[in-house]
């Protein structure tokens, strides 16, 4: 038998389909716990609509689907447009980020470069903030593709010399299985406290997250469209959403 499926709701899509609306690497060092603050404003975006995206408005997901070998999915056209559309409210947000934080899967990376073009203060790489492993899509790219794609060979803007070359989930170790496991549920919840420790020890007291409708679910407790944009207040015991 197959891994569980998840228990808090996973859409047929995941939330997939609905849009909303330059220098040297700046990669930030990960804090020590002595700099922690109680309470951060933290402002999510979930990444635009990818390649899997569009196969998931088309075949509804289920445990055991057809996998359609999507490896590190990337935008799609609309996802691109999408992401630039919303570089307009994140160019308004208040208070500013003080750092802005990137899973390592190419579609949160892509989507972070077109939604904050206009920032130029530090980022941070953090495979914490990876999506959980469904499909295919949810494996990623070593390092060395990543740098080529958005580091040294691309914008410049992210570093990605401390990642192993396999930062997600694969229990054996294999970047590209024939069978891809779930990440299971415990699994994907701890690591998810894990994230929120981490952005509740950073010195700054407003980060910006590129991320994935699982992982922004299981941190903040709300849905996110495509390229949707909502802030919040995170702190020891809890989250809500800012006013």
């Amino acid at each position: 038998a197959g891994a569980a499926p998840p228990a808090f709701p996973v859409p047929a899509t995941r939330g997939d389909m609905t849009i909303v609306g330059p220098s040297a690497s700046t990669q930030s060092r990960p804090p020590a716990a002595t700099n922690s603050r109680a309470v951060k404003v933290l402002h999510a975006v979930r990444h635009g609509i990818t390649e899997m995206n569009v196969y998931l408005s088309k075949h509804r997901y289920y445990e055991g689907m057809k996998d359609p070998k999507l490896w590190d999915t990337r935008l799609t056209p609309e996802g691109m447009a999408g992401a630039r559309n919303a570089s307009g409210v994140a160019a308004t947000l208040n208070p500013k980020p003080e750092v802005l934080i990137v899973s390592p899967l190419s579609r949160a990376l892509h989507t972070a470069e077109l939604v904050f073009p206009h920032y130029e203060g530090p980022t941070h790489v953090e495979p914490l903030a990876r999506e959980r492993v469904w499909l295919s899509s949810d494996c990623g790219s070593s390092p060395r593709v990543l740098d080529g794609l958005f580091g040294s060979g691309g914008s410049g803007r992210f570093s990605f010399d401390h990642l192993p070359d396999v930062w997600w989930y694969a229990p054996r170790g294999e970047a590209r299985p024939d069978k891809i496991p779930m990440e299971p549920e415990a699994a994907f919840r701890q690591r998810v406290a894990e994230f929120k420790a981490y952005l509740l020890k950073r010195p700054e007291a407003v980060v910006a997250v590129v991320a994935h409708w699982g992982l922004l679910h299981e941190l903040t407790g709300h849905s996110f469209d495509n390229c949707e944009i909502k802030s919040f207040e995170l702190h020891d015991n809890g989250i809500s959403p800012l006013n």
